[in-house]
């Protein structure tokens, strides 16, 4: 981006090298052009490692999720130094040692994860996220599951 800025000021100056106040109007505009990008990319920057800071997995497995109607075990690892409000995230299913991906899922959760904090919750598994044909009987524990997380919301958590 500051690169394009650079030339195009530098275009401007070589075509209007006779009038003083074309010139200074082009750098003023490279210079707010080069603000602009210098602030959103330490932003994006700083939203990039916290996004990073954030893993998630999921497991069918029984022990954990006791409740035959929430099978799916989700853990949320919060590595970043802001509470997250909310996420979204896409559960993916595939049978055990196959790559084909028989179920997906796009799921929310709106409970506060602390900064550091690991939780698990249990999800239950929507029929419609099944290709067909969509199984009669759900076994989690027939599947391998992956998580991607799609949406993060971070916030200040509860104050004390």
């Amino acid at each position: 981006m500051i690169w394009v800025a650079a030339a195009l000021a530098l275009i401007a100056i070589f075509l209007l090298r006779k009038r003083a106040w074309a010139i200074g109007f082009a750098v003023a505009i490279a210079a707010i052009a080069g603000l602009i990008w210098f602030f959103t990319e330490s932003d994006s920057r700083r939203q990039s490692s916290e996004n990073a800071a954030v893993t998630v997995s999921a497991v069918g497995d029984p022990r954990i999720c006791v409740d035959p109607a929430l099978p799916v075990a989700v853990t949320f690892t919060n590595g970043a130094d802001r509470a997250i409000n909310r996420l979204s995230f896409d559960l993916i299913g595939m049978p055990q040692g196959k790559t084909a991906v028989v179920y997906r899922g796009f799921l929310r959760d709106d409970q506060l994860i602390a900064p550091g904090q690991t939780v698990t919750r249990c999800y239950a598994l929507l029929f419609h996220g099944f290709s067909h044909p969509r199984p009669a009987i759900i076994d989690a524990t027939k599947y391998d599951w992956n998580a991607r997380i799609t949406l993060l919301d971070f916030g200040q958590g509860p104050q004390s």
